[in-house]
C-alpha cells in the first residue's frame, strides 16, 4: 500500500506539470537555401511562429519588437571540422506609429512604411541576407548556411524590459537550423 501512494505523489508531482505546459508551437527557422558566388552569400529563410498573440497584441498598442539574427556560411567538409567563411549580426524591428497608422518596419539601413499587421509580420518573417565572404568560393563545393534568432530586448523601455525579463510569453529564440547553399 506504501509503495502504490508514494507512486501516485510521485505521478502528480513531476507528470502533472508536464502535461500542463504550454502547447504552443516553438519558434523555429525554416526554407533556408542560397547561392554563394563571387565573394558574397545570399541567404533566404523563414521565421516561423515568432510571433504569439500576446507579441501581435503589443505590436498594435506600439511597443517595438526586434529581433537579432546570426546568419553563418560555412564550407562543408566531411570527415572534418566545417570551415566558417563568413558570418553576419544584424537586427530587424518593427512598430506601430499610431499618429501615421502605418507599421515602420526597420531593416537596418532602409525603413519601410508598411499599411497594416500581415504585410509588417510578413516583413518580420521572411528574410534575405547577403553574408559577405572571407575566403573564395570554390564551384562544385558544399557550403552551408547555420541560423539562429532571438528577440533582442534591449531596444524595449526599461519599465518594459523588467517586467519581460519575468515573462516567458517573450523569451524567444530558436535553434539553430542549417540548410544548403549552393555553389555553381
Amino acid at each position: 500500500m506504501r509503495y502504490v501512494v508514494i507512486s501516485l505523489v510521485f505521478l502528480v508531482v513531476f507528470v502533472t506539470p508536464v502535461l500542463s505546459a504550454d502547447t504552443s508551437p516553438k519558434p523555429r527557422i525554416t526554407d533556408i537555401h542560397g547561392e554563394a558566388k563571387e565573394g558574397k552569400a545570399k541567404v533566404h529563410f523563414t521565421l516561423r511562429n515568432a510571433f504569439s498573440p500576446e507579441m501581435v497584441e503589443a505590436l498594435k498598442s506600439g511597443i517595438e519588437i526586434s529581433f537579432e539574427t546570426v546568419v553563418r556560411v560555412q564550407r562543408h567538409h566531411r570527415n572534418w571540422f566545417d570551415a566558417t567563411v563568413g558570418k553576419i549580426t544584424f537586427s530587424r524591428s518593427v512598430r506601430y506609429d499610431v499618429l501615421s497608422r502605418v507599421y515602420r518596419l526597420n531593416r537596418g539601413k532602409e525603413v519601410d512604411l508598411l499599411p497594416d499587421i500581415f504585410t509588417a509580420l510578413a516583413g518580420m518573417t521572411r528574410y534575405e541576407i547577403v553574408v559577405p565572404l572571407t575566403s573564395p568560393v570554390t564551384p562544385g563545393k558544399r557550403y552551408q548556411a547555420l541560423v539562429r534568432t532571438r528577440l533582442d530586448k534591449v531596444g524595449l523601455s526599461e519599465p518594459l524590459r523588467s517586467i519581460l525579463f519575468f515573462s516567458s510569453l517573450w523569451d524567444l529564440e530558436t535553434e539553430w537550423a542549417i540548410g544548403a547553399i549552393a555553389a555553381p
